[in-house]
């Protein structure tokens, strides 16, 4: 499951008395307490909001609290279910804690008893989520050493013909005269485009050697118009590209165009599909020393499986 749990304890009883006098020791002792009387109550719960630990009676009706244990790690394999039981002996107990189980408890209930293995489970649960975010930050630090590699080698080969083809446009724009004006403008788009990707170079460089990239400032209204006119489809089946950019003299890191650049176009990629009815909305507002841009699009949206991968590089 990907919500996080709540400090809470869920109690699922079919027995009334006894629901209360636990939720009655449990709250004593500090917890949050949700309680319920069947099966399928305990399992919807949980899925709506997921406890740090389970107290369930063995005799819950619908196929006892083994079942139970089986439906609530299948939801989150980590899940700590606590089981009460009046007849449970040694061997069942061992079978109940190998079918996901954290404890048996005998009935009838102790106070101390009671409040010991819950606290051992919450205990568990917090060593669990703390190596789930290890494992977690783990994986990230490996991914990037990857990208770091990845980084280093794919600047170092962009790196020797972007400096050829720099200079080769730079010696045809000083040899064209002021008679081929639309050349010049083709040039210059293209020395443009040239001049990012150079800079896009340095940034991979930088990041594989783990160095801050160089936080030079441009005209925000200068760069969203360069990104829009770069990125927008052409052909009377594209889609739209609408920019409300109003004339903000207003500086920003230049690492902000590969920003807008990211989010354009994974929006023109989420409607390209619709052609002409594709719209993408880029809007620019400002707030006293606020500046919002929003970026957004008529596509399917982010599949919710995806969106804690968004920030991931090159996902």
């Amino acid at each position: 499951m990907t919500r996080a749990h709540t400090d809470t304890i869920l109690i699922a009883s079919p027995f009334g008395e006894e629901r209360e006098r636990l939720a009655g020791i449990l709250r004593k002792a500090g917890h949050g307490v949700r309680a319920t009387s069947a099966i399928d109550e305990a399992v919807e719960s949980y899925r709506e909001n997921p406890a740090s630990c389970v107290v369930a009676d063995a005799d819950l009706p619908g196929g006892g609290g083994a079942h139970l244990v089986g439906l609530l790690r299948a939801l989150d394999e980590e899940a700590i279910v606590i089981l009460l039981s009046s007849h449970a002996d040694i061997e069942e107990t061992v079978d109940l804690m190998r079918e996901g189980a954290f404890h048996v408890v005998r009935k009838p209930i102790q106070p101390e008893q009671i409040q010991v293995v819950v606290s051992k489970g919450l205990d568990q649960q917090r060593l669990s989520r703390g190596n789930r975010d290890l494992k977690s930050q783990l994986d990230i630090n490996e991914k990037l050493a990857m990208i770091g590699r990845l980084a280093s080698g794919v600047a170092h080969e962009l790196n020797n013909p972007l400096d050829g083809v720099q200079r080769y446009v730079r010696m045809t724009q000083e040899g064209l005269g002021e008679e081929h004006e639309t050349l010049q403008e083709f040039l210059d788009r293209a020395m443009s485009g040239l001049t990012r990707m150079t800079s896009i170079v340095r940034q991979l460089l930088s990041f594989s050697r783990n160095v801050a990239i160089e936080n030079e400032r441009e005209n925000l209204r200068t760069m969203l118009e360069e990104v829009v006119r770069t990125l927008s489809p052409t052909g009377s089946h594209a889609p739209i590209v609408d920019l409300n950019n109003p004339y903000l003299d207003f500086q920003v890191p230049r690492a902000l165009f590969q920003v807008f650049v990211n989010l354009i176009k994974n929006a023109l990629d989420a409607v390209e599909t619709h052609g002409p009815r594709g719209k993408v909305k880029v809007r620019v507002e400002h707030d006293d020393d606020r500046i919002e841009i929003r970026v957004s699009d008529n596509g399917i949206g982010v599949a919710p499986e995806n969106l804690k991968r968004v920030f991931e590089p090159f996902f």
